[in-house]
């Protein structure tokens, strides 16, 4: 199957079984080095992308489901100043996922700050707390990832607040 995508920014077209797994293709057709330890089983979370700027486990997405869409991966992610603003967040809180997690946290709680840096609905932390559970690693504990996620979020809203002045 031929299917047209954009990854990290990049048009592609190309040539895979269209039941071949997301995380799959970004690692043997585009290797995608921050998915390389990644379980194909839905249990650990490490696999997360963006899709469409939201956080899925992409070992449970078919490569069917991603024509015409937009991935966005760690290795993409980590060049952007959004990274920055979540990268900032980890240092000021004191807290770090480990070195297992760290890409997969990182792109959950961008998907998070996503859908709230429009200030127009406050954080819904039960749904943070939901969303939180996807990585299984428990090197980060609750508060901690929901300071980082609010840090984060401030963070870019300062930014974009700046960027409009």
């Amino acid at each position: 199957m031929r299917i047209e995508l954009t990854v990290d920014g990049k048009y592609l077209a190309l040539s895979v079984s269209s039941d071949k797994p997301l995380n799959l293709l970004l690692q043997e057709d585009l290797e995608t080095r921050s998915l390389t330890d990644c379980c194909n089983c839905a249990h650990c979370g490490k696999c997360i992308v963006l899709l469409d700027g939201k956080a899925v486990l992409s070992c449970l997405v078919p490569s069917f489901e991603v024509r015409g869409r937009n991935v966005v991966t760690f290795d993409g992610f980590s060049k952007t100043r959004d990274y920055r603003d979540i990268e900032k967040a980890y240092s000021s809180m004191q807290a770090w996922p480990c070195d297992g997690c760290y890409a997969a946290r990182t792109l959950l709680i961008e998907s998070i700050v996503r859908r709230y840096e429009s200030g127009s609905s406050d954080l819904d932390e039960e749904e943070v707390l939901q969303e939180a559970m996807l990585v299984s690693c428990p090197c980060m504990d609750y508060d901690s990832f929901l300071k980082v996620v609010k840090e984060s979020l401030m963070n870019r809203r300062k930014r974009k607040n700046v960027r409009r002045a």
